[in-house]
């Protein structure tokens, strides 16, 4: 289990009171520094901080981390840039990023169990449970519990079992998991393709301290082992806890982008 803190109000520093609001991912930059100064204005954490993990909070965090952790590697980032955060009923895909002539589609995903999203609205939102409480492990696409018994559980706390052995292992096959289930969407007539189709991954999965080097070389296996071929050109994992390196994953192997947190 992960015992986790919920932390309090968040507050706009006033040397920092010129920042743009949160989910502003509608820019173009002529530049890597331009792209910087842009990304660095924007307010991803805010939200988040205040257990608020609706897509238009957790969508522009992961974009504009993998933005600014690309901008530090060579090859993947074209200037001038422009990114569009695409809405409702658009946002197939959710971003689009144009270099150029190229235009690539991002798909988001936030990997995040169901019930425990369900339970941080009732945090949140009821202000029930304490502020430090236990994450359990669970198998993706588990049943949906009823209200009632969500808030239950978050009153009462109880640790889980643990998460065993083979942690690299499990971690994978989630991720496994929301990559097949994004590879279905892009294959329906409402989603658009573009030059590139990329995924883009939040890793909220409660999970304690995972290897990504191991954790990496073993998803990619498991790609591999598989008959049908990765349908996204790049796929990106990036951790919701600020730290760990951006996962790239491709049909031809694996990279890992150094971490560039403007943020903190």
């Amino acid at each position: 289990m992960i015992p986790y803190t919920q932390q309090g109000s968040y507050t706009v520093d006033q040397k920092v009171s010129y920042m743009k609001p949160y989910k502003t991912m509608n820019f173009k930059a002529e530049n890597k520094a331009v792209l910087l100064d842009i990304l660095r204005s924007i307010d991803i954490v805010g939200p988040l901080i205040n257990g608020d993990r609706r897509k238009e909070y957790t969508e522009p965090y992961a974009m504009a981390h993998l933005l600014s952790s690309l901008a530090e590697g060579h090859g993947l980032l074209k200037f001038p840039l422009e990114s569009i955060h695409r809405e409702p009923p658009n946002d197939k895909p959710d971003f689009l990023l144009s270099m150029g002539r190229k235009k690539i589609g991002i798909e988001h995903i936030d990997a995040r169990p169901e019930n425990e999203t369900r339970k941080d609205v009732f945090r949140r939102t009821e202000g029930i449970g304490p502020s430090v409480y236990f994450e359990t492990p669970v198998e993706p696409d588990k049943p949906k519990r009823s209200a009632k018994q969500l808030r239950k559980e978050i009153m009462a706390n109880v640790p889980g079992a643990g998460f065993g052995d083979h942690i690299d292992e499990q971690w994978a096959k989630v991720m496994l998991h929301f990559i097949d289930k994004k590879v279905q969407k892009l294959q329906t007539p409402e989603f658009s393709r573009y030059d590139e189709d990329w995924l883009l991954i939040r890793d909220a999965w409660p999970f304690p301290s995972v290897n990504p080097e191991n954790a990496t070389k073993y998803l990619f296996s498991q790609i591999l082992n598989r008959n049908n071929k990765l349908e996204f050109h790049h796929v990106f994992i990036i951790s919701c806890s600020n730290r760990g390196p951006v996962c790239e994953i491709t049909k031809s192997g694996f990279h890992f982008h150094s971490r560039n947190d403007l943020w903190s």
